[in-house]
């Protein structure tokens, strides 16, 4: 594996799998997120894992790729986001 894989494995071991990022969520013209109950349809909602994930991208566009850089600043992602508590 290269050291770009290795870091790459060691960034998503970090994810608790607390499901956030895969549900849709709405933002108002003030900046308030609204978190809706509409899942990517490609999330276990029981197990909140991605039955895609090693293929996320390629697969759903539509997936954020979450960076040590981008999850600074989200909002939207909780507290304890296993990516923001790194």
């Amino acid at each position: 594996m290269s050291d770009k894989g290795t870091e790459d494995t060691e960034w998503d071991n970090l994810c608790n799998q607390c499901g956030s990022c895969c549900f849709e969520k709405i933002e108002d013209e003030r900046g308030n997120i609204f978190y809706t109950q509409t899942a990517c349809r490609f999330l276990d909602i029981h197990s909140r894992t991605c039955k895609i994930f090693d293929r996320r991208f390629e697969i759903n566009p539509e997936c954020i790729k979450l960076t040590p850089e981008l999850v600074q600043s989200l909002h939207w992602l909780p507290r304890n986001c296993g990516y923001k508590v790194h």
